[in-house]
């Protein structure tokens, strides 16, 4: 059953596709947790492999890296800073999938509407990130090219974005599904829309 938050929220998801939204790609993306810098270390082999005893190694060993550890982690589970990162991350779409390197010269290019919404997941431990974007000039027209794009270029552009987990991209058939989708999480303590870094169709006066 939906709660008032994400009714209201609904709600002005639906009007902006009455506006005019049509998201055409469904882009979800997750960010760079302090674990990616260790790896697995099989510390005694046993008979057919089976049981063997393993470890994990660090590049500046465990007790060093528990600051890091520690810190980076509160950054992935501070909606603020994810905000902060979600910045950094739309300069970069909006520059290599439709060409706008000046966010200040709104006069000069046709920014697309972009729709971002943070969750946590059913584990509530670390957000994750969902992007809903157009197909009206944006460079890449088919799948395979964005995913291409995304997991090339634009990934290795900003360190926020995980090492070991790959960008996922959908293409969307039903945009009032995809909305409703993105906003479960919705509650009283939480809006998954991120209305600082979303761009919204402006209804005319």
């Amino acid at each position: 059953m939906k709660n008032q938050f994400q009714t209201e929220t609904e709600l002005f998801l639906n009007n902006q596709i009455k506006l005019g939204f049509n998201p055409k790609w469904f882009i979800t993306f997750h960010y760079h947790h302090p674990a990616e810098k260790c790896w697995k270390v099989i510390e005694e082999y046993k008979p057919i492999d089976f049981g063997n005893r393993i470890g994990f190694k660090c590049r500046n060993g465990f007790w060093n890296e528990v600051e890091y550890y520690n810190s980076l982690e509160r950054r992935r589970n501070d909606y603020d800073c994810i905000i902060n990162d979600t910045s950094q991350i739309k300069n970069v779409m909006l520059n290599y999938l439709y060409g706008i390197k000046r966010l200040n010269q709104d006069w000069k290019y046709d920014f697309p509407n972009m729709f971002f919404f943070h969750e946590l997941g059913k584990v509530k431990l670390q957000y994750h990130t969902h992007l809903l974007i157009p197909e009206k000039n944006c460079k890449y027209k088919t799948k395979e090219e964005l995913f291409q794009a995304l997991n090339t270029t634009i990934r290795k552009k900003r360190k926020c974005f995980s090492k070991w987990k790959t960008i996922h991209i959908r293409e969307i058939d039903n945009a009032e599904i995809a909305l409703s989708y993105v906003n479960k999480e919705t509650c009283k303590e939480h809006n998954s829309l991120d209305y600082e870094n979303s761009i919204f169709i402006l209804p005319k006066i």
